[in-house]
């Protein structure tokens, strides 16, 4: 296994940009919520959202190209049910404002009255039986589950962890280990298992890939990619073409495991919609057949995001390029 056939590359443009958190930052924030309270705390998340919008040019360029690009269908148009202006881009960021602040208070275990449903459920009780001293605690073999900066995913590692079955985020941040020890500090149940893509490309697939075969779930964003192009597909997505990491799909198909889309969507204060579907059930595929398995992987999760955004198109939070520039 090779990092060149597994598709990681050791260096992705974004991960570059550093993180405008950090653990301090965690911990007052934290500590206001326990102070004030999740409603009163509530209260700034306006005016942190008006102060990124005039602040973060990218972030509104790459906003108005989302939404350009969603209206250009009528699908999209429907959907957003209006011209695309300002207003949408300030919407988009006091609703990722709103799912980090959520997710703080899941990370504090201050989310009682929250309701978190999950549709879908039923597609990991069909996952393949583990195999004897290979399976997870419902019986099941392990999955990758590829995941997209639609919605937030700790709502579904809440779904996970009621479960008992251990999940993986794989992160690619060099402050992973110290957000990881944060979380353990605050909650020994939040222990994030980070797998931590590094320059050796090649160590990370294998934890990967251990990960699986002891039945546990191991969780990747499949819309994040290398400024080169390398390790990338493109397919179509709202009609222009996007690249997309092949990484993840080209690892289920050398190793034969399950591949799961999930995401959760905010429905309401409170009330969020864990959304989950198989993207390929499993099963080793010969090198001859693997682009082509590949390809129908990323084409069957760029429709299921496209839906997604249909369902809630202001909670798209990929802020970084990602559609071909026009030549």
């Amino acid at each position: 296994m090779s990092a060149r056939e597994v598709g990681i590359s050791s260096r992705p443009a974004w991960m570059a940009k550093a993180e405008r958190g950090s653990a301090a930052a965690l911990r007052l924030a934290i500590t206001l919520l326990r102070a004030l309270g999740r409603r009163t705390l509530g209260l700034l998340l306006h005016p942190v959202s008006a102060y990124f919008f005039l602040t973060d040019g990218r972030v509104r360029r790459t906003s108005r190209l989302y939404f350009e690009r969603l209206a250009a269908t009528p699908e999209g148009r429907a959907a957003l049910g209006h011209a695309p202006g300002w207003r949408d881009t300030y919407r988009q960021l006091l609703e990722f404002a709103t799912s980090l602040f959520d997710r703080l208070c899941v990370w504090a275990g201050m989310d009682e009255g929250f309701d978190i449903r999950h549709r879908g459920a039923g597609h990991f009780a069909h996952l393949p039986e583990g195999k004897p001293g290979h399976e997870n605690l419902l019986g099941k073999c392990g999955a990758l589950i590829v995941g997209a900066h639609l919605g937030t995913f700790d709502m579904m590692r809440a779904v996970c962890l009621g479960a008992d079955v251990p999940v993986h985020g794989v992160f690619y941040g060099a402050n992973a280990e110290t957000f990881n020890n944060f979380m353990k500090a605050l909650n020994p149940k939040h222990d994030l298992g980070l797998i931590h893509v590094r320059p050796d490309a090649i160590g990370s697939a294998l934890e990967i890939h251990s990960a699986i075969e002891r039945g546990d779930f191991v969780a990747i964003m499949g819309d994040r990619v290398h400024i080169s192009g390398r390790g990338t597909h493109t397919v179509s997505f709202f009609g222009a073409p996007a690249r997309f990491s092949e990484g993840p799909f080209q690892l289920a198909a050398l190793i034969g495991c399950p591949v799961m889309l999930a995401t959760t969507l905010r429905l309401g204060d409170a009330t969020y919609e864990v959304h989950s579907e198989p993207l390929y059930p499993g099963g080793r595929v010969p090198r001859a057949e693997r682009a082509k398995v590949v390809h129908e992987m990323i084409e069957a999760y760029a429709r299921s995001l496209e839906r997604l955004c249909l369902r809630a198109p202001w909670q798209w939070f990929n802020f970084f390029e990602f559609w071909e520039k026009e030549s």
